[in-house]
């Protein structure tokens, strides 16, 4: 019987062992992949569909680096269909991070109010129809700091534009879209509850 105990209490710390390690290397593995930037980014992109529950998050630091996260299938998830987390990077040059930096504080965002709502497009029975797409521009530069969300504009091309945004949003959106096409898939994970 104490031969048995001691298997078992050794498969046990084995087995934990096992579990810490699988953790620590997929947290190092997240971190080999991902180069995390230091500091605060000084744009940020958050896009939001609830009803879909896909989630998009954009960062661009000083030094260049956009990283680019996708949330998906956070609506209903199902252990055949668990909802997944996308790392995706990319570097713009020096002139580049520049030039966007000089649109975006000479494009009126800072003329803007902090939070827009989409009023609704009637229905013909009554009553208005609106998205669930909720838009968020934050914008943190020597000349800039600013932040604008919108919520529930429609788009009639599925995401591509939201040209009843108020200007220059629908046009920033699609800058900041275009951008993140270039990026490159580094890491894919499933969202745990």
């Amino acid at each position: 019987m104490n031969k048995k105990i001691r298997l078992y209490v050794g498969l046990l710390v084995l087995g934990l062992a096992l579990v810490g390690g699988g953790v620590w290397l997929v947290h190092s593995s997240t971190q080999a992949k991902v180069n995390m930037p230091e500091g605060n980014p000084i744009i940020y992109e958050k896009l939001d569909y609830v009803m879909r529950g896909q989630f998009s998050y954009l960062y661009f630091y000083d030094d260049g680096s956009i990283i680019y996260i996708e949330e998906k299938g956070l609506r209903m998830p199902s252990p055949g269909h668990p909802p997944t987390r996308t790392w995706n990077t990319e570097k713009l040059t020096q002139q580049q991070l520049d030039s966007l930096l000089a649109y975006l504080e000479n494009s009126g965002l800072d003329k803007l109010d902090g939070h827009y709502t989409f009023p609704g497009e009637p229905i013909a029975n009554g009553g208005f129809r609106t998205g669930d797409m909720q838009f968020t521009i934050t914008v943190n530069s020597e000349n800039l700091s600013k932040t604008v969300t919108c919520f529930g504009y429609l788009t009639p091309d599925n995401g591509e534009t939201y040209p009843d945004m108020p200007s220059p949003l629908n046009e920033i959106y699609g800058r900041l879209r275009t951008l993140t096409m270039t990026t490159e898939k580094v890491y894919q994970e499933n969202i745990s509850p």
